[in-house]
């Protein structure tokens, strides 16, 4: 049994791996006194970073010893960083490398970062004093607001879906300074949103190998039609103007009309959070606006279809079924929506 003093809590451990295939890995480890007890003893960082590479992944953990006093200790892990060239060219490696210690886990939240990896790696957030806390933070609130706990960006997600057809989609964090925020008086600044964290978009998995990218509106869509999101909000129109809206209680039923028609059907209840039509809210209107839901769905499904048969990237999902295997593209796919106006929200009038 180590003692705490003996021990180097990693926190967050992020991979790049440059030109040369070299491997550069970046370990944060928890600063325990800081944490406990704030501003009091010489030390205010909550955090350290400590940088280490090697030309091979199993040497990395050797390469520690050259730079930490204490052993590594990843039992409490909350985020891993990936940098996009060491996504794109695959992550099987640092795969086997966790799975290879009883110690270290995969199922661990997974980003993607666009920007190198040591600014990620070397920025204090706020607050959370912990910058992979605040990670995971982020994605477990991005989580819910899709109505659920947890998505499927886990390490292991990516490679339980190397198998399927369908991608795997791994959220894209930015950094929104031009330089690392790298001092601890970074939390003195009352402007959170200058030098921090935020989600962009999305990274596109296939066997585990990132391909590509997508923006936020189709990683949404890609949870929506494959079942993962229970509620979503978005803006439709009727009679030219803005009825914003929280669709909720989604279910989506594949239903194969013929071996090559597939009729994707969602059904959901909706409510109104903001109405900016000037005309009296009656059951009249609420049919339009019904109507309103429905067609934007089924054009954004569409639109969504055609994206992924562009990008020969199975988004849905239909390589992986006995119609669909290994002829996905010539299935052809019908949206069909139904909702349900439930609660009015901001009304303009009474309801009558």
């Amino acid at each position: 049994m180590k003692e705490i003093n003996q021990l180097a809590l990693v926190d967050t451990i992020a991979m790049d791996q440059d030109d040369n295939r070299n491997f550069h890995f970046y370990f944060q480890v928890l600063n325990p006194p800081s944490i406990e007890a704030r501003g009091s003893g010489p030390s205010r960082a909550a955090v350290y970073t400590y940088e280490v590479s090697a030309p091979a992944i199993g040497l990395i953990t050797k390469k520690t010893e050259a730079v930490m006093s204490r052993k590594l200790y990843t039992s409490h892990m909350q985020v891993y960083v990936l940098s996009e060239r060491s996504a794109r060219n695959g992550v099987l490696s640092f795969v086997n490398l966790l799975e290879n210690d009883p110690e270290r886990r995969t199922n661990v939240y997974t980003i993607v970062t666009e920007e190198p990896v040591s600014t990620v790696m070397n920025s204090f957030t706020v607050l959370d004093r912990v910058p992979g806390r605040n990670i995971r933070l982020l994605l477990d609130w991005h989580a819910k607001n899709f109505g659920i706990n947890k998505l499927p960006i886990r390490m292991k997600d990516i490679v339980a879906g190397i198998p399927f057809s369908r991608p795997t989609i791994i959220p894209i964090i930015q950094y929104t300074g031009e330089r690392a925020a790298s001092k601890a008086d970074r939390l003195d600044d009352i402007n959170a949103t200058k030098e921090n964290l935020r989600l962009v978009s999305g990274a596109v998995f296939i066997r585990a190998k990132m391909v590509g990218k997508i923006n936020t509106e189709i990683k949404n869509l890609y949870y929506v039609f494959n079942g993962y999101a229970k509620r979503i909000d978005e803006t439709v129109e009727v009679r030219n103007k803005r009825v914003d809206i929280e669709v909720r209680d989604i279910k989506i039923k594949r239903i194969w009309k013929t071996e090559k028609q597939l009729i994707l059907r969602l059904n959901a209840k909706a409510g109104i959070i903001n109405n900016e039509q000037n005309q009296r809210l009656n059951a009249s209107n609420i049919k339009e606006l019904e109507q309103a839901i429905n067609s934007f769905f089924n054009e954004k499904g569409e639109d969504f279809f055609r994206f992924a048969l562009k990008q020969n990237w199975d988004l849905l999902g239909i390589g992986d079924t006995r119609q669909g295997r290994k002829n996905w593209k010539e299935i052809k796919v019908q949206f069909d929506t139904h909702s349900k106006v439930t609660s009015l929200g901001n009304t303009i009038t009474p309801y009558e």
